[in-house]
Protein backbone atom coordinates (compact mmCIF):
# COMPACT_ATOMS: atom_id res chain seq x y z
CA UNK A 1 0.00 0.00 0.00
CA UNK A 2 0.95 3.90 -0.80
CA UNK A 3 0.54 6.66 1.73
CA UNK A 4 -1.30 9.34 0.20
CA UNK A 5 0.07 12.14 2.14
CA UNK A 6 2.34 14.42 1.12
CA UNK A 7 6.25 13.45 1.95
CA UNK A 8 6.51 17.14 3.91
CA UNK A 9 3.35 18.17 4.99
CA UNK A 10 4.34 18.03 8.54
CA UNK A 11 7.64 19.34 8.25
CA UNK A 12 9.21 16.17 10.32
CA UNK A 13 10.82 13.06 8.95
CA UNK A 14 8.14 10.92 7.32
CA UNK A 15 10.41 7.62 6.58
CA UNK A 16 12.44 5.88 9.27
CA UNK A 17 14.98 2.84 8.86
CA UNK A 18 13.30 0.14 11.13
CA UNK A 19 15.34 -2.27 13.44
CA UNK A 20 14.80 -4.86 16.37
CA UNK A 21 18.06 -3.68 18.61
CA UNK A 22 16.30 -2.16 21.46
CA UNK A 23 16.67 -5.33 23.96
CA UNK A 24 19.12 -6.32 26.04
CA UNK A 25 19.92 -9.04 26.31
CA UNK A 26 19.36 -10.02 23.56
CA UNK A 27 19.76 -13.98 21.85
CA UNK A 28 20.95 -14.10 18.56
CA UNK A 29 19.79 -16.91 16.32
CA UNK A 30 21.34 -18.88 13.20
CA UNK A 31 20.05 -20.26 10.05
CA UNK A 32 19.78 -24.09 10.08
CA UNK A 33 18.13 -24.58 6.52
CA UNK A 34 19.98 -24.82 3.40
CA UNK A 35 18.97 -21.98 0.93
CA UNK A 36 21.10 -22.28 -2.82
CA UNK A 37 18.61 -19.55 -3.51
CA UNK A 38 18.89 -15.98 -4.03
CA UNK A 39 19.40 -13.50 -0.77
CA UNK A 40 16.34 -12.41 0.72
CA UNK A 41 17.17 -8.75 0.24
CA UNK A 42 16.85 -7.81 -3.22
CA UNK A 43 13.26 -7.03 -2.93
CA UNK A 44 12.12 -9.60 -5.75
CA UNK A 45 9.28 -12.02 -5.49
CA UNK A 46 10.23 -15.33 -4.44
CA UNK A 47 9.27 -18.21 -6.45
CA UNK A 48 11.37 -20.91 -5.88
CA UNK A 49 9.96 -23.32 -3.77
CA UNK A 50 10.96 -22.32 0.07
CA UNK A 51 11.66 -25.00 2.67
CA UNK A 52 8.59 -25.48 4.75
CA UNK A 53 9.38 -24.74 7.54
CA UNK A 54 12.37 -22.67 7.45
CA UNK A 55 14.22 -23.50 10.45
CA UNK A 56 16.17 -21.10 12.92
CA UNK A 57 17.81 -22.00 16.21
CA UNK A 58 18.70 -19.81 19.10
CA UNK A 59 22.41 -19.31 19.75
CA UNK A 60 22.92 -20.63 23.22
CA UNK A 61 26.64 -18.50 23.40
CA UNK A 62 24.05 -15.81 23.39
CA UNK A 63 21.52 -16.01 26.22
CA UNK A 64 18.38 -13.62 26.38
CA UNK A 65 14.86 -12.37 24.69
CA UNK A 66 14.25 -13.40 21.41
CA UNK A 67 13.63 -9.88 19.63
CA UNK A 68 10.39 -9.70 17.07
CA UNK A 69 12.66 -9.20 13.95
CA UNK A 70 15.73 -10.39 12.80
CA UNK A 71 17.08 -9.98 9.45
CA UNK A 72 19.42 -11.97 8.61
CA UNK A 73 19.95 -14.07 5.28
CA UNK A 74 15.93 -15.54 5.02
CA UNK A 75 14.03 -12.73 7.67
CA UNK A 76 12.25 -13.67 10.57
CA UNK A 77 9.51 -11.63 11.60
CA UNK A 78 7.09 -12.76 15.00
CA UNK A 79 3.74 -12.94 14.50
CA UNK A 80 2.52 -9.66 16.14
CA UNK A 81 5.19 -7.54 14.68
CA UNK A 82 3.41 -8.90 11.10
CA UNK A 83 -0.27 -8.50 12.35
CA UNK A 84 1.14 -5.20 13.40
CA UNK A 85 2.45 -3.90 10.06
CA UNK A 86 -0.28 -5.63 8.18
CA UNK A 87 -2.52 -3.25 10.16
CA UNK A 88 -0.66 -0.17 9.20
CA UNK A 89 -1.14 -0.81 5.43
CA UNK A 90 1.42 -2.95 4.68
CA UNK A 91 0.92 -5.49 1.73
CA UNK A 92 4.03 -6.03 0.14
CA UNK A 93 5.62 -8.97 2.54
CA UNK A 94 5.87 -12.49 1.34
CA UNK A 95 5.36 -14.68 4.54
CA UNK A 96 6.62 -18.47 4.54
CA UNK A 97 5.75 -20.77 7.88
CA UNK A 98 8.93 -20.71 10.05
CA UNK A 99 10.23 -22.09 13.38
CA UNK A 100 12.73 -21.29 16.10
CA UNK A 101 14.33 -24.22 18.31
CA UNK A 102 15.41 -23.06 21.73
CA UNK A 103 18.36 -24.85 23.22
CA UNK A 104 16.57 -27.49 24.62
CA UNK A 105 14.88 -28.14 20.81
CA UNK A 106 11.84 -26.91 21.93
CA UNK A 107 9.69 -25.16 18.49
CA UNK A 108 8.21 -21.91 18.50
CA UNK A 109 5.86 -21.46 15.78
CA UNK A 110 5.05 -17.88 16.03
CA UNK A 111 7.67 -16.98 13.78
CA UNK A 112 7.36 -16.24 9.77
CA UNK A 113 10.06 -15.97 6.76
CA UNK A 114 9.42 -12.93 5.40
CA UNK A 115 10.50 -11.72 2.08
CA UNK A 116 9.52 -7.59 1.74
CA UNK A 117 9.27 -7.23 -2.12
CA UNK A 118 10.44 -3.90 -3.62
CA UNK A 119 13.40 -1.98 -3.22
CA UNK A 120 13.33 1.76 -3.60
CA UNK A 121 16.16 4.13 -4.85
CA UNK A 122 15.62 6.86 -2.43
CA UNK A 123 18.87 7.62 -0.23
CA UNK A 124 19.64 11.54 -0.75
CA UNK A 125 23.03 11.09 -2.17
CA UNK A 126 23.94 15.15 -0.96
CA UNK A 127 23.11 14.97 2.38
CA UNK A 128 23.97 11.35 3.10
CA UNK A 129 27.43 10.63 4.10
CA UNK A 130 29.33 7.31 2.99
CA UNK A 131 32.00 5.00 5.19
CA UNK A 132 33.35 3.95 2.02
CA UNK A 133 32.46 5.30 -1.37
CA UNK A 134 30.10 2.71 -3.65
CA UNK A 135 29.92 1.42 -7.34
CA UNK A 136 27.27 3.44 -8.87
CA UNK A 137 25.84 4.46 -5.32
CA UNK A 138 24.54 0.78 -4.84
CA UNK A 139 25.49 -1.18 -2.39
CA UNK A 140 26.73 1.92 -0.25
CA UNK A 141 27.74 1.77 3.21
CA UNK A 142 26.30 4.64 4.78
CA UNK A 143 27.67 6.74 7.80
CA UNK A 144 24.90 8.83 7.85
CA UNK A 145 21.72 8.20 5.70
CA UNK A 146 19.11 10.47 4.59
CA UNK A 147 15.71 9.52 2.75
CA UNK A 148 15.58 11.65 -0.32
CA UNK A 149 11.37 11.36 0.77
CA UNK A 150 10.55 12.63 -2.57
CA UNK A 151 11.63 9.22 -4.64
CA UNK A 152 9.30 6.67 -1.97
CA UNK A 153 6.67 6.96 -4.24
CA UNK A 154 4.77 7.15 -0.49
CA UNK A 155 5.25 3.62 -0.08
CA UNK A 156 5.10 2.50 3.76
CA UNK A 157 7.69 -0.28 3.77
CA UNK A 158 10.96 -0.90 1.45
CA UNK A 159 14.18 -1.88 1.25
CA UNK A 160 16.31 0.61 0.02
CA UNK A 161 18.21 0.17 -3.27
CA UNK A 162 21.04 1.66 -2.28
CA UNK A 163 21.69 -0.14 0.73
CA UNK A 164 19.05 -3.51 0.91
CA UNK A 165 19.89 -4.23 4.72
CA UNK A 166 18.08 -1.07 5.06
CA UNK A 167 14.25 -1.46 6.42
CA UNK A 168 12.72 1.76 5.77
CA UNK A 169 9.20 2.00 7.02
CA UNK A 170 6.94 5.50 6.87
CA UNK A 171 6.00 7.23 9.74
CA UNK A 172 2.50 5.77 9.89
CA UNK A 173 4.08 2.16 9.98
CA UNK A 174 6.28 3.91 12.88
CA UNK A 175 3.38 4.94 14.71
CA UNK A 176 1.69 1.75 14.92
CA UNK A 177 4.77 -0.29 15.87
CA UNK A 178 6.20 1.86 18.58
CA UNK A 179 5.12 0.77 21.76
CA UNK A 180 3.44 -2.39 20.66
CA UNK A 181 6.28 -4.24 19.89
CA UNK A 182 8.87 -4.22 22.21
CA UNK A 183 12.14 -4.03 21.54
CA UNK A 184 11.93 -1.80 17.90
CA UNK A 185 13.88 0.61 16.81
CA UNK A 186 13.25 3.52 14.70
CA UNK A 187 16.39 5.76 12.81
CA UNK A 188 15.53 9.43 11.49
CA UNK A 189 17.40 11.14 8.96
CA UNK A 190 21.12 11.06 10.13
CA UNK A 191 20.97 8.49 12.39
CA UNK A 192 21.34 5.46 10.77
CA UNK A 193 24.41 3.65 9.71
CA UNK A 194 25.41 0.59 7.96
Amino acid sequence: MVNESSPHETGEPQYFVMACDAVSPATTVRLRTDWPGMPWITGAIITADVPNPVVYEVDADYPGELLAMYDKAIPILRDDLLETLRSAGVDNLQTFPAVVLDAGGKQRNDYKAVNIVGLVSAADAEQSTFMEPAIDFLGADFDSLVIDEAQTGGALLFRLAEAPNAIVAHRSVRERVEGAIRGMSFYGPGQWAG
